[in-house]
């Protein structure tokens, strides 16, 4: 299973608070091939890597960071422990880690945010191993960082595990991340709709395309070898020495 590659989710935040610096680099020591992180923008214009829409559940202040500015964010820290990355932060991480791939959720309120996070990694030239990654109903911003950037990669989610080339094809996307999200049932709902819409053949047909499919969030060993079993050439996880150990 060499070929199948391991992504680390928020970078893998089983290991360190999410989406932060130090999380990205654990990520990077027990493994894993890529990292992903959700970008928002900030009320002053600047983006930062964050999950949730406002600051309450992982730094105790509830402070929209839409609504807050970088001077404001810059002074808070993650579980306590770690400061919000900047997106110059995961630049400059980029740079310094020159063999790794970094994924982008944009969870941004305007296709123009889209350009402007394009043409900033853009400046930073590793515009090459940034993926940008949005969920198929807004590939709107995909579309817009795609037209700022041409050569920006692009990567989509699917709602649901069927028609998955057509939906890569659609979106102008070369990634495909499927799976689940921490909600009741959607596990079981990825794997009904995988066995329904034969998920191994799908992930054949768009290797033969040239869009790789990825897959998760898995953070048990029976997830990882069910999705290598399904086809997917990277999975993703919270834990990322457990799924290296695995793939």
């Amino acid at each position: 299973m060499a070929s199948v590659s391991v992504y680390a989710h928020r970078g893998g935040m089983l290991k360190a608070p999410e989406n932060t610096v130090a999380a990205f680099k654990q990520a990077f020591s027990d493994g894993a091939d890529a990292v992903e992180c959700d970008i928002r923008r900030t009320a002053d214009g600047q983006f930062v890597a964050f999950h949730d829409a406002g600051a309450g559940r992982v730094c105790g202040r509830d402070w929209k960071i839409s609504g807050t500015s970088w001077p404001h964010l810059k002074s808070l820290r993650v579980l306590g422990k770690e400061p919000i990355p900047h997106l110059d932060d995961i630049l400059n991480l980029m740079i310094l880690h020159p063999g790794m791939e970094f994924y982008f959720e944009m969870a941004l309120e305007k296709e123009a945010d889209a350009s402007d996070l394009a043409l900033q990694i853009k400046r930073a030239g590793v515009q090459s191993r940034a993926f940008l990654l949005a969920y198929s109903c807004r590939s709107g911003f995909l579309a817009a960082a795609r037209a700022a950037v041409p050569g920006v990669g692009l990567a989509v989610m699917p709602l649901f595990p069927s028609g998955i080339l057509a939906t890569a094809v659609k979106a102008g996307a070369s990634k495909v991340c499927a799976g689940w999200i921490d909600w009741p049932l959607t596990k079981q709902i990825f794997y009904a709709g995988a066995s329904a819409f034969d998920f191994k053949k799908q992930a054949e047909e768009a290797a033969l395309a040239g869009v790789e499919i990825s897959a998760g969030i898995a953070n048990h060993p029976r997830d990882v070898r069910r999705l290598l079993d399904l086809g997917a050439k990277a999975v993703w996880t919270d834990d990322v020495a457990m799924a290296a150990k695995y793939v």
